[in-house]
This record gives C-alpha cells, structure tokens and sequence, in this order.
C-alpha cells in the first residue's frame, strides 16, 4: 500500500516531468529551423541590363536619325565599327537577326534574292545578336547568304539604335541617316518598296 501510494503521488510529476521534456525538445527544433532559415542567403538578383532579349516589344522610332555607330564583330572575330559601313557611298540595308528567330530565317531567302538584284547599289548588312560565330555562319551558309554578316553578341548596336524585336531592318541612305525602318519579317515586295521610296530602282 505504501509503494502505490508513493506512486500516485509520483504520478503528477512523472507527467510533468515528460511534458518538460518534450517542450524542450520541440523548442530546439523550432530553434533549429529558426538559425537554419536565418543563415540561408536571399537570392538577389543582378540589376536588369540594357541589352533586351528577344521578345515582343516596341522599337525606338529611329526614322531620321543618324545610325549610331557601334563596335561589333566580323565572323573571324575581328572587330569593327559601324562606322566604317558607309565609306563606299552606298545606302545600306541593315538587317538584325539571330538564328532561332523564326520570322528572321523566312525572311533571309528575300534578303539574299535582293542582295543579287540591288547589291551593286545597295550594302547588304545582316547582324546577328545572339549566336558565336561558328553557328551563324553555318546559319548563314545553310541558307546560302552571300551578304556580309557581322556579330553583335554585346548588343551594342542593338541597345544604340533602340532594337528591342527581330528582325528589325533599318534602310539607311549614304550619309547614314535611317531612311525607314521595319520590325518583323519582310519579304521581296516590302524591301523593294522602301528602296523605291529611297529612289533606288
């Protein structure tokens, strides 16, 4: 009678005594959680670029102004300023495409045929903005672009002249002044109209 009557004053500590322990251990776990969330480090990401990808947008209305010059690369990687695009006297067609835009793939077949008609008369520029030399001029060679192409894989020329869409194709007269400019594909007809409109025949 004795043993069961120590117990059963026993009894009321014994629980507290457990509840204790699991509280304790419910608070290190808690705790636990707690430091390992505080040493985990927030994702911060980069300030946001000038240089847009690809994508649907609106480009800056360029028509009258002068093409602003830009370093880019030749497909050996040699670099070159757009500037040097106009010393011969010719306007130019200045056409920025990369190899995964679909529109700038269907379009190339019409730049390349007008390339044959007006290239005595007209410079043939394309700038490719996305891909390393060797895959634009497999893309290039593929299709059978006879045209110079050049690399801008730095979006220099392309953050210049405000080109957010591809392709974008700007006529550009002799002096250097964009005569017209067109986001989207264009095909034989548009290319001969605007240099209809540039007096070129």
């Amino acid at each position: 009678m004795a043993l069961k009557e120590s117990l059963r004053r026993l009894h009321p500590f014994v629980i507290a005594a457990i509840a204790a322990v699991i509280a304790s251990a419910c608070a290190i776990v808690i705790i636990g959680s707690f430091q390992q969330d505080s040493n985990q480090t927030d994702v911060v990401l980069d300030q946001p670029g000038v240089y847009q990808e690809p994508g649907i947008g609106t480009n800056a209305p360029v028509v009258g102004k002068q093409l602003k010059n830009a370093d880019v690369l030749d497909l050996n990687d040699e670099s070159i300023s757009t500037s040097t695009l106009f010393t011969n006297g010719k306007p130019a067609l200045i056409n920025y495409w990369f190899s995964n835009c679909q529109p700038c793939k269907r379009e190339m077949p019409a730049l390349q045929d007008a390339f044959e008609k007006y290239g005595d008369r007209v410079s043939f520029i394309g700038i490719n903005t996305q891909d390393s030399s060797d895959t634009a001029s497999s893309f290039v060679n593929d299709i059978g672009v006879m045209y110079e192409i050049l690399r801008d894989p730095n979006g220099e020329s392309v953050v210049a002249n405000g080109v957010s869409t591809f392709p974008t194709t700007f006529f550009v007269n002799a002096a250097g002044t964009i005569i017209k400019q067109v986001a989207g594909e264009l095909t034989a007809d548009d290319i001969a109209a605007a240099f209809s409109e540039m007096g070129i025949s």
